[in-house]
């Protein structure tokens, strides 16, 4: 009995250790492909006209802060509604007063160069906006 489980131990041992990033989930080339550009960071972003830009943003309602747009892309990009499939959400309903995540879509309508810049802050306020984000973004 005693041989068996040495043997069935180090199994499961090494199991565990084995790198979640390998063994987790499906692999990238099989992840759905929902047709969305999104952004990383604040770098150069490129379209081809019919593409849609996702922006996804963290944001606080509660605390009186909202994201404005200074400069919307127009007309190289054309505000749009989101994806008919929403993104999965979590299962609890968010805590009142938690941050949540704020979206706006962009079709690519024509070639050219825009930029979407948008600042964070309260629109009562005359301060600088605590956060300013911009895309620069080229339609081919």
């Amino acid at each position: 009995m005693r041989s068996l489980l040495l043997p069935g131990l180090c199994v499961l041992l090494s199991a565990c250790a084995s790198d979640p990033a390998s063994g987790g989930g499906p692999p990238p080339a099989t992840l759905p492909d929902d047709g969305l550009v999104r952004p990383h960071g604040e770098g150069p972003v490129s379209l081809r006209v019919g593409q849609v830009l996702e922006i996804a943003l963290m944001s606080n309602a509660s605390t009186g802060y909202q994201w404005e747009f200074t400069s919307d892309g127009a007309p190289v990009l054309a505000r749009t509604t989101g994806p008919a499939t929403p993104p999965p959400m979590d299962t609890q309903p968010p805590m009142p007063g938690a941050p949540s995540l704020a979206r706006w879509w962009f079709r690519a309508e024509k070639p050219g160069e825009a930029t979407v810049r948008m600042v964070y802050r309260r629109s009562w306020e005359t301060v600088p906006p605590v956060e300013v984000v911009e895309y620069a973004v080229t339609v081919e």
